[in-house]
């Protein structure tokens, strides 16, 4: 496989969790983190909560309804790193490369305009574990949004 160069940044990492509070408190007393609000991902029944360590950005991920992916993800496998995002500038082309270097990409997600998560739209998808040495790699293209407080 030739060098890929659809890749912008690392965004972040995700940790899924089942008390939010429980894992903010600990990742602040712990380790100085600072967090941003709460985010919910109504379509997928998850809440999530962006902080900073060390200059890095990272997210706690946790579910409130049991058929929610990330619930599933917390029956099946625990508490843990869920995925890793990367941003990519134009996730077609992303999604085109990896396919054409026999990647499957799964879960594509494009949601409405109104839908927006700190500030922004985002357009997704996600490379298997299965497909990724046992990382769920998270790809997003990220476009400011206009009205950063849109309902999400």
């Amino acid at each position: 496989m030739t060098p890929t160069s659809f890749v912008k940044a690392i965004d972040r990492v995700a940790i899924a969790v089942r008390d939010l509070d429980r894992a903010r408190s600990f990742f602040e007393d712990a380790f100085g983190a600072r967090f941003d609000p709460v985010e919910d991902v109504k379509v997928m029944q998850f809440r999530y909560q962006p902080f900073t360590l060390g200059g890095f950005q990272m997210e706690l991920l946790c579910p409130y309804e049991e058929s929610s992916v990330i619930a599933k993800f917390l029956e099946g496998r625990g508490e843990g790193v869920h995925h890793v995002t990367f941003v990519v500038e134009d996730l077609d082309a992303a999604i085109a490369e990896l396919e054409a270097k026999g990647v499957p990409v799964v879960a594509r997600m494009r949601y409405p305009e109104n839908v927006t998560f700190e500030g922004f739209h985002w357009d997704e998808a996600f490379v298997h574990p299965k497909d990724a040495f046992g990382v769920l790699v998270h790809l997003a293209q990220k476009t400011k949004a206009e009205k950063p407080n849109d309902v999400s």
